[in-house]
């Protein structure tokens, strides 16, 4: 779900990414765009997903809005809990490179 609604967001330059921008505001957060899951970048999954656990609450809205057609990447209690299990693990893996590109 993560990656389709990045990928909806940052490629719809006239109503989405706008509203992003907009949400971010309303909810105190700096306006970023969500980085996106790279099959031939490594840890971009990690990177994209520790953005959007940051970034929840405007996720959250986001999807919430139902005028904007993103309800079906409405995150729920559950899924939330497994993405930051899933970040913590692949932490690990982002840590590790990192070390060895100091």
């Amino acid at each position: 779900k993560t990656r389709k609604l990045a990928f909806k967001i940052i490629h719809s330059t006239t109503i989405l990414l706008p509203a992003w921008h907009a949400t971010c505001k309303e909810t105190g957060k700096k306006v970023k765009q969500i980085p996106r899951d790279v099959s031939t970048h490594w840890n971009s999954t990690f990177d994209m997903i520790d953005f959007i656990l940051e970034y929840r609450e405007p996720v959250d809205a986001i999807t919430d809005k139902r005028r904007l057609g993103l309800a079906t990447y409405a995150l729920d209690e559950h899924e939330w809990v497994v993405l930051g299990q899933l970040c913590n693990v692949l932490k690990v893996s982002h840590d590790t490179a990192q070390y060895n590109v100091d």
